[in-house]
């Protein structure tokens, strides 16, 4: 054939298209089996995949379970090697009744359960009046004294007092006596006591009335005489409007006017601590406890731990200009005096976890003075054993090209860490082993020989609100372990920590009901960065019925679900993060309607090295879009029937600025795009103590080292280019934004303002409103989703999506997510 002829061909190939052919329209039978796998329909279908044991101070343990009928409640004794029902249902629902014949036919969930002179009781809610106190074994229940604190107080670590707030202030209730006394006298808006600042995202529904939370950021002290938090000033603030256009009750707009300090704004919210005397000759005395200037308490870390005489506290404070500095600080309650123990500095970022929203790998060590504490100094995330009184490096605990994850306990008696990490062992450096290593030097113990995710959570971190988790038996020999991988299901575990020896199996997850659903285990699959060299970790969901063997050229249309932020990785490992992701979701219902779609977590995530995670300081998502888009060209050479001149990509929040800014960044690749609730520049975002400057690129800088906005239009010069606005030229996809107008996590007027500049351009993009929705959107509204398909079926795939086809809204249960 002529060199014409060859060119020609070619023509003819590229003008018919694809050789599959692609189907005309799907039916609402093809959205149905997608419906079925949607990821808020199988939140909590992966029965007993996990548990939250509750300690008793003999050792034994109990928890809740997935039962066929309802909730179970099991008894764990290690000793014995023993699992049984803590009780008998139906005999503990007659026990109650006898006392209190107007009870629920079910048992409810114990308040709690401990051995009291001898017998293990639980304790159960009755009436307003009363409680239930019940012996397990004999089955025998009287009534007492309704105690249990309001679920919006804070009790007393004796459980016989509990902190409120009332008018900006803390008040004290005696719950035996009811009697009530304020602890504080000063609150006022925007400067209380225990008050939710607004900074916290969920003003909106504060004023609403829908987001209620305990004294926010006040901690009891371990003998429960004083009170220690943080009180946040946003008087000065300016207000930041958010327009409810469609309200619930009326027609007029609502307006709630919350305080929010934007990039460059002179008035910041400011932090301090305060402590309270509740008992003794100083009660009610305030002592209030203020950071140097230039440093702000480290708002996802709360505190570390107090003094054994309950006189100090240990905390951390930061200052985010160049180099970033953190330091561990002790403050005197009696004095109001912060020391300096320790400082960490870094040229990018400094964190006491390498990733944001798990808990500080940090604690206090009393008996010894010490501290085990985490640090990148060397490049890597490690642990390092200072001492607590100076400050000094006494000994660094573990070392090598492998990252702790998290710090899971420490027994101070006998001198010994237990922590997990990735990419000790061989193989996928994102699967968690759980180790050992003693404080007085050695090297690591691997206690997890399965390779596996094991996944052992101890809570969300302080920015979270999330509550502490004790996985550790309180004789140090036993801990909790929960393991899988994407297609083994997830199993619990009482491991030994001694060697590692599995004790007892105390659940392995039921999936009958998930595979029934017709959800598939996706694939893990590693590839290489933009670079050639660094190896970088998928997850893949392939359609029903994919096979190598049998794929046709252009068969399979792809899709990028990304979220690209610095602060958490998004690529499951293991089976319940597959099942039911936490963001973005749709990843299996978009490969049931015949799309693969990978998740990819590129150079810039946590996880990994220090160099690995700073690649986004800076450039935030431009290297890893580069990365998603080497990635996914090897995945198709690698797997039959992968289409690369259809390649779409979508996210939320950070997900939904990098979406946009991959369609605008590299139209070549990719073709659509969905991006909700993006983050579309920053010189409209946030800042101040929850800001974004010290995870994207340092502290704004708006030249000659200035930190405050000279003019109302000023861009800072260190995020100009991270504006997706400069790129809006670019546009020659199809483009989908999607925002709802009370959504405090990522403002909705940064939307408005991409599309002012797609406008201005001349482009022509799609836009969907939704009113009074929040930053949730993608997770609870099911018009969102549905229209998230369509745009990918009717865009990419080229076919018609069934018409007037509804989702089902999300089932309510418990639980949620960041």
């Amino acid at each position: 054939m002529s060199r014409y002829g060859i060119w020609a061909a070619a023509l003819l190939c590229a003008a018919v298209g694809p050789v599959w052919a692609q189907p005309a329209s799907l039916s609402a039978q093809d959205y149905a089996r997608a419906e079925k796998v949607l990821d808020y329909n199988l939140k909590g279908q992966l029965k007993n995949a996990e548990i939250v044991p509750h300690w008793l101070a003999d050792g034994r343990l109990w928890y809740r379970r997935d039962g066929e009928h309802g909730a179970q409640y099991m008894l764990v004794d290690p000793a014995a090697r023993s699992r049984e029902p803590l009780f008998d249902p139906a005999r503990m629902r007659e026990a109650i009744r006898a006392v209190l014949p107007a009870a629920a036919e079910r048992v409810p969930e114990p308040l709690s359960v401990a051995v009291e002179a001898g017998v293990l009781r639980a304790r159960f809610a009755g009436d307003a009046t009363q409680q239930l106190s019940c012996d397990v074994v004999a089955h025998q229940c009287r009534a007492i004294a309704a105690n249990t604190p309001d679920p919006l107080w804070l009790p007393s670590p004796d459980g016989r007092r509990a902190v409120f707030v009332r008018d900006y202030n803390l008040w004290l209730r005696d719950l035996d006596s009811g009697r009530e006394r304020a602890l504080t006298q000063d609150g006022e808006a925007y400067y209380g006591y225990g008050v939710l600042p607004d900074l916290a995202l969920h003003a909106v529904p504060s004023r609403q009335g829908r987001w209620k939370v305990p004294p926010f950021a006040v901690n009891w002290s371990p003998d429960g005489k004083r009170l220690f938090g943080s009180r946040f000033d946003e008087r000065k603030v300016q207000p930041y409007p958010m327009l409810a256009m469609a309200p619930e009750r009326g027609h007029r707009p609502e307006l709630y006017n919350i305080r929010l300090s934007l990039f460059g704004d002179a008035e910041q919210t400011r932090a301090e601590w305060f402590s309270v005397d509740v008992d003794g000759a100083g009660a009610g005395k305030v002592q209030r406890i203020v950071a140097p200037e230039g440093w702000s308490p480290v708002i996802e870390a709360d505190i570390f731990g107090w003094s054994a005489d309950n006189r100090r506290v240990y905390a951390s404070i930061a200052n985010y200009s160049r180099p970033a500095r953190m330091r561990l600080v002790e403050l005197d309650l009696d004095t109001g005096r912060s020391r300096e123990v320790l400082e960490e500095q870094s040229a990018t970022r400094v964190q006491v976890n390498d990733f944001l929203y798990n808990r500080a790998a940090v604690r206090v060590l009393n008996r010894s003075h010490q501290v085990v504490w985490f640090s990148e100094r060397d490049g890597w995330g490690h642990l390092y054993l200072h001492d607590l009184r100076d400050g000094r490096p006494i000994r660094r605990l573990t070392s090598g090209e492998w990252l702790v994850r998290d710090l899971i306990g420490v027994d101070e008696t006998r001198r010994v860490a237990y922590f997990t990490a990735g990419g000790r062992e061989a193989g996928d450096p994102y699967l968690r082993r759980l180790y050992r290593v003693s404080l007085d030097g050695g090297d690591p113990v691997l206690l997890t020989p399965e390779v596996a995710d094991h996944a052992l959570e101890v809570g969300a971190s302080a920015i979270l609100g999330g509550d502490g988790i004790d996985l550790l038996s309180p004789s140090g020999d036993y801990v909790i372990d929960n393991f899988s991988t994407l297609d083994t299901a997830p199993r619990t575990v009482l491991r030994s920590t001694r060697d590692g020896a599995i004790v007892l199996e105390l659940e392995r997850a039921d999936t009958s009901k998930v595979i029934a659903a017709g959800w598939r285990a996706p694939q893990r699959i590693k590839l290489k960065a933009a670079d050639g060299r660094t190896d970088l970790y998928a997850t893949v969901y392939f359609p029903p019925g994919y096979s190598a063997k049998t794929a046709q050229p252009g068969q399979y249309p792809v899709i990028d679900a990304f979220y690209g932020g610095p602060q958490v990785t998004n690529a499951p490992v293991g089976m319940a993060e597959a099942v039911s992701a936490t963001n973005p979701i749709s990843r299996s219902s978009l490969a049931a309607l015949g799309f693969v779609v990978v998740t990819i977590d590129g150079r810039g995530t946590p996880g990994r090295s220090q160099a690995f995670h700073d690649a986004s300081f800076g450039a935030f998502a431009d290297p890893q879009i580069d990365d998603h888009v080497a990635a996914i060209g090897e995945l198709a050479r690698r797997y039959p029937g992968l289409d690369l001149q259809r390649v779409g990509v979508y996210g939320h929040s950070f997900g939904g600025y990098s979406s946009a800014r991959a369609i605008l960044r590299r139209p070549e690749f990719y073709k659509v795009a969905v991006s909700s609730a993006g983050s579309h520049n920053y010189q409209g975002m946030y800042s101040s103590l929850n800001g974004m400057e010290r995870l994207l690129a340092g502290r704004v800088d708006y030249g000659n080292g200035r930190t405050v906005r000279p003019t109302p239009e000023a861009i800072p010069e260190n995020y100009r280019g991270l504006d997706n606005a400069t790129l809006a030229q670019n546009l020659r996809g199809k483009l989908m934004l999607v925002y709802g107008d009370l959504d405090e996590n990522a403002l909705p007027a940064v939307t408005a303002q991409l599309s002012e500049a797609l406008i201005r351009n001349n482009k022509d993009f799609d836009l969907l409103y939704l009113p009074n929705q929040n930053h949730e959107l993608f997770r609870n509204d099911a018009y969102y989703t549905r229209r998230m398909w369509d745009y990918f079926v009717e865009h990419l795939m080229g076919a018609k999506p069934p018409v007037g086809y509804k989702l089902a809204p999300p089932p309510k249960r418990g639980g949620g997510g960041y």
